[in-house]
């Protein structure tokens, strides 16, 4: 277990940018399951006992995660977006604008999560915001295949970022 000995201390852009640099020098050399930054218990003791009490829990999500690290996608539609309801536009119009979204998500993440270990779909404005937990020697073929699809459906754009550290699935997150 690695930590640091730390006081509370005004949370500064610069501290964020330390800890996600040091997070992400660790999984070059290792498999871990980061924690959320500004986490702090009292001391070295509270820290083993915390970890001790979840044990099984944290062996099951390391292993979880082993040999693979994060991508995030998100895709937006090019065209300015049709979200909610607008004045004049009938139920049966807005349904189907929102059915073409639920089906250009699909259509973004499917192939994307096959190429994946796992995948989380998380809320937010896009058309989809997704993590894939992808094995290390995968990362090309999933980059490869986000370029695909990104060819395949030129009416989006589909940014892919990482690797990351694996925090999307480092605690449980749920499966899709």
């Amino acid at each position: 277990m690695l930590y640091a000995r730390t006081q509370r201390r005004e949370v500064t852009l610069d501290a964020v940018w330390r800890h996600e640099e040091l997070i992400e020098a660790l999984m070059e050399s290792r498999d871990l399951l980061p924690v959320r930054f500004g986490t702090l218990v009292s001391e070295e003791r509270a820290a083993a006992r915390a970890v001790a009490e979840r044990a099984p829990q944290l062996a099951a999500s390391l292993e979880r995660v082993r040999g693979a690290v994060e991508l995030a996608v998100r895709a937006h539609p090019r065209e300015p977006d049709r979200r909610g309801y607008r004045p004049g536009e009938s139920g049966r119009e807005y349904m189907s604008a929102k059915a073409r979204r639920v089906e250009a998500a699909r259509l973004v993440h499917e192939p994307l999560a096959l190429v994946a270990r796992d995948s989380v779909v998380q809320q937010g404005p896009e058309l989809l915001r997704a993590a894939y937990l992808v094995d290390r020697g995968a990362v090309e073929s999933f980059v490869s295949m986000v370029q695909r699809v990104q060819r395949a459906h030129a009416e989006l754009d589909v940014l892919c970022t990482g690797p990351w550290p694996p925090y999307s699935f480092a605690e449980g997150g749920v499966s899709s």
